[in-house]
């Protein structure tokens, strides 16, 4: 995501330079010169994160004229003034100003541009990003297979993807993707206040396909410091600078795994052509259902589709009670062969059928992508316990 644009209004050249030199890492500093009643026009011209107005006790009416529209129009404004003057700032606030700072306070401009500026731009980012979890019925399906490798066919087709291990303890992305684990899951939810996209870009695990990939990597002690609350705000965070976020190493209904869940637009239920598959797919489903899932929001892949079987896709859709919306092809040698090379299938075997099969996954989670509905209840009203979400008894 670019920086956002910020426009400048009535600052000399002396300060406009101070200014562009103490925002440089945090948005482009555009001045302006247009009639107040054209400043919205601009600021949504220039698809702005804020306005930043000079004012100081000689100050003219049309700034504040200039103010009004702005904040009318939706838009922040940040004031910047000499001097606190008390009649200048109830004027301030009272023209829509979200924020009054002396000009020479240069760590609160750059807090209020990520907390307004940023934030706006970042909303409209997270209402066009998704999630998409890949969540297997069962142990043993492929579900890191299908992550890794559709988080590559994501990212070529040109978007900025970002893969996430969930799995805080074993999780096997960092080994699919033969990349080192360096900055842990638990390192940027401790961070994510201060982290803009240029920081949060040098913290990632950077793979020679362009995803980024996030992980716990070898602190698994720190792992139980992650709850549901960390996850939810990490994903709707990763959402803001990304525009898929692909999860791995869900399993079951945990507490965690539940905001994973919640937080998805898309659900792709990874299941094979056996009965322990089949009855997994069976229990999901009905929790899904539940949980009042959208119904677009949950698609069935069968994985290691093999057309012979007696478990026959229409076997699997009438269980259900869902049909299969994708088949990916039994091919037992390529996947290993890519896995122990450390590369994508679209790299070690790119004719290969199944690397076509993922590919045509990419429409799948890229049509329909929407804010998903919150639940009611977390965990109490569902379960009643922890360990009956976890399976125990």
């Amino acid at each position: 995501m670019q920086k956002p644009n910020v426009l400048l209004l009535g600052a000399n050249e002396i300060l406009e330079a101070a200014l562009r030199g103490a925002l440089k890492d945090s948005c482009k500093v555009l001045p302006v010169a247009v009639a107040a009643d054209s400043i919205a026009d601009e600021y949504a011209r220039r698809q702005a994160g804020a306005v930043i107005v000079f004012l100081d006790a000689g100050v003219m009416s049309d700034r504040f004229t200039a103010m009004g529209q702005v904040a009318a129009a939706g838009g922040t404004v940040i004031v910047v003034s000499p001097s606190k003057d008390p009649d200048l700032i109830l004027r301030a606030m009272r023209a829509g100003a979200r924020e009054f700072l002396l000009e020479g306070d240069q760590e609160g401009l750059r807090q209020a541009i990520r907390s307004h500026a940023q934030s706006a731009r970042a909303g409209d980012a997270a209402d066009t990003s998704s999630v998409v979890t890949v969540f297997g019925a069962k142990g043993g399906v492929g579900s890191t297979t299908i992550a890794a490798n559709l988080a590559g066919a994501l990212q070529a087709a040109g978007q900025r993807v970002c893969l996430v291990d969930l799995n805080m303890h074993l999780g096997d992305v960092l080994s699919f993707m033969d990349v080192p684990g360096t900055y842990s899951i638990s390192d940027v939810v401790a961070n994510m206040a201060r982290l803009d996209d240029e920081l949060l870009s040098s913290s990632m695990i950077h793979h020679s396909s362009g995803v980024d990939v996030l992980a716990q990597s070898g602190k698994m002690e720190d792992a139980e410091q992650i709850d549901a609350g960390d996850v939810s705000a990490l994903l709707a965070f990763l959402r803001r600078h990304y525009d898929k976020v692909v999860i791995d190493g869900i399993r079951g209904f945990d507490e965690i795994s539940l905001a994973a869940l919640d937080a998805s637009q898309h659900v792709l239920m990874v299941l094979t052509q056996d009965v322990p598959a089949v009855r997994n797919g069976v229990r999901c489903l009905e929790t899904f259902r539940r949980l009042h899932y959208d119904e677009a929001k949950v698609r069935v892949v069968l994985n290691r589709y093999q057309k012979a079987s007696k478990i026959t896709l229409g076997v699997i859709g009438e269980t259900l009670r869902l049909p299969v919306a994708h088949a990916l092809g039994n091919d037992f040698a390529s996947v290993i062969d890519a896995i122990n090379r450390g590369l994508l299938l679209k790299d070690a075997a790119p004719r290969a059928r199944l690397t076509q099969d993922i590919q045509d996954l990419v429409p799948l989670v890229s049509a329909g992508d929407k804010q998903p509905v919150a639940r009611r209840s977390f965990l109490g009203g569902l379960f009643g316990s922890k360990k009956v979400a976890n399976g125990a008894s």
